[in-house]
């Protein structure tokens, strides 16, 4: 019985890993949580409950497993160091959430006849909507929208239309629906009668078919990108230069001259209106520093361009505050815009506890702080949304962008500090996302790429290459009005959660059974 578990339970982790990106094959997720499923029904509660925390774990490391190994470097502790962390993080950040599912499917599978795989999709929904936004903006830190579900169908364009009602929890929805129903034709023996299975896949995987004819169609009225000469062009510079895990005196004002060249470059080869570097481009501050300044003026005065760049800020003074700031620079070297980052990651841009080994040496910046406000910077291009590196994981702050006055989206990155394309791919995945979910088009410079322009139905109009110097350009098409998830946000995850609670106090009423027969 224990190596069945096991065997069931490595083979959904597995398939799940599959499904994201290196690989990317998004098919594998409407069966990888079949042996899940069926183990969870299958051994007693106890069993069920740890063979599920298991899963969180082999799961988690499937799907990331940069992580130890970007931990290990970042902090530079021993592997078996960055092997704990990784097991403190899927502990507090995934185990406890799976597991609360499991619970609640026991109870709600066998009670519900046909509607078992759509309320064992509300189940699911509730305990991810809990992971990805419990505290999530508190120092508690115990939440992590990294690897949900739905993020496994990126990939398949039509589905991910979705986003712009339900938000990516609605992906999740359709494709735990779709196990559901399989795991529940196999429990139940459905499989012998071809009527009552087709039925059950039906009901399964009805939602996602649905989703998908629906966003196939709103794919196909969705404009087409204007040709070059009708609209303001963009580029994005790509140096791949590391700025160092820890930021230290002797990175200050370095790589300067290379953002500028490949610049100058950009600019001759075509009219550009507005240029952009990542975060963290430049290693100085740009407003103390007044021969960068003059220096970084001479190339946007010889090409007019403007410049939408990431640095550092301080207040200055005896006992001065640090912030990640983008800053949007003129021809005439004038800073007319400014954003300071919000959300920022523990332990690596600001320390909830005081644990010497996890405290990076910044150096000079030794910490950073948060940002207060939300108001789009105003480009040749538009109102930018700006949301920093990590912040695009969070839907509701990308949110609050559109709300502010958006017309397009600005996600600086500095990637090169995890040189892994399996996380730079995710990340791109999920960045990608938010342009859906809220209909804006995307900017992503990243540091080592990869550097994308994408449209708000989620097509890349632009890719850079990956870990690669490179250079793209491309329009930004504008889009001014909001989508349903960008009102009521994450409203259908509420809602999933709210059905799911009161299945739970139903079923003490409902007693298990088989479904019913088709007549």
């Amino acid at each position: 019985m224990h190596l069945r578990c096991l065997l069931l339970v490595g083979a959904s982790a597995a398939l799940a890993g599959l499904a994201f990106p290196p690989v990317s094959a998004w098919p594998l997720m409407w069966v990888a949580l079949v042996p899940l499923f069926v183990m969870i029904r299958r051994a007693t509660t106890a069993a069920a409950l740890l063979w599920t925390a298991l899963w969180s774990g082999l799961g988690a490391y499937a799907v990331g497993e940069w992580f130890p190994g970007a931990v290990a470097d970042y902090f530079d502790q021993p592997r078996l160091a960055a092997a704990g962390m990784f097991v403190a993080v899927v502990a507090t950040m995934a185990g406890p959430y799976y597991v609360a599912f499991a619970a609640a499917y026991r109870r709600l599978g066998a009670r519900f006849g046909w509607a078992g795989p759509w309320v064992t999709a509300c189940a699911w929904v509730a305990v991810e909507l809990g992971r990805g936004r419990l505290f999530t903006e508190s120092p508690f830190f115990i939440g992590n929208p990294w690897g949900l579900l739905g993020y496994s169908q990126v990939s398949l364009l039509p589905l991910l239309q979705l986003v712009s009602l339900t938000g990516i929890y609605g992906v999740g929805f359709c494709v735990v629906a779709g196990n559901a129903a399989i795991a529940e034709a196999l429990l139940t023996g459905c499989w012998r009668s071809p009527a009552r299975a087709l039925r059950l896949l039906a009901i399964g995987l009805g939602p996602g078919l649905l989703a998908a004819t629906w966003g196939g169609w709103a794919l196909s009225r969705a404009p087409q990108p204007k040709p070059a000469d009708e609209a303001p062009r963009s580029a994005v510079i790509q140096a791949n230069l590391d700025v160092g895990t820890r930021w230290r005196s002797d990175l200050y004002g370095k790589n300067l001259d290379v953002y500028l060249s490949l610049t100058n470059e950009a600019a001759r080869a075509e009219d550009l209106a507005v240029v952009f570097w990542p975060e963290a481009a430049m290693t100085f501050f740009l407003e103390e520093e007044v021969v960068y300044q003059r220096i970084i003026a001479h190339t946007q005065r010889t090409h007019d361009l403007q410049l939408v760049a990431g640095g550092p800020r301080t207040t200055g003074g005896a006992d001065p505050t640090f912030f990640n700031s983008i800053y949007v620079v003129e021809p005439d070297g004038r800073i007319t815009g400014r954003y300071d980052k919000q959300y920022l990651i523990p332990f690596a841009e600001y320390f909830p506890l005081d644990v010497d080994l996890l405290r990076r040496n910044f150096g000079r910046v030794r910490t950073f702080a948060r940002g207060d406000t939300v108001a789009p910077l105003e480009t040749r291009l538009g109102r930018a949304g700006v949301v920093v590196c990590n912040e695009v994981m969070l839907p509701e702050i990308v949110s609050r962008r559109v709300a502010a006055g958006a017309d397009y989206l600005v996600n600086p990155s500095n990637d090169s500090w995890i040189p892994d394309p399996t996380y730079t791919e995710q990340q791109l995945h999920i960045a990608l996302t938010r342009a859906v979910e809220q209909r804006r088009s995307l900017v992503r410079p990243s540091t080592g790429g990869p550097s994308v322009i994408v449209d708000p139905w989620g097509r890349t109009l632009a890719r850079s290459k990956t870990g690669e110097r490179d250079v793209i350009f491309g329009h930004v098409p504008i889009e001014r009005g909001r989508t349903v998830y960008a009102r009521v946000g994450d409203s259908f995850a509420f809602a999933c959660l709210a059905v799911t609670l009161a299945c739970l106090l139903a079923a003490g009423r409902r007693p298990a059974g088989r479904l019913p027969a088709t007549r």
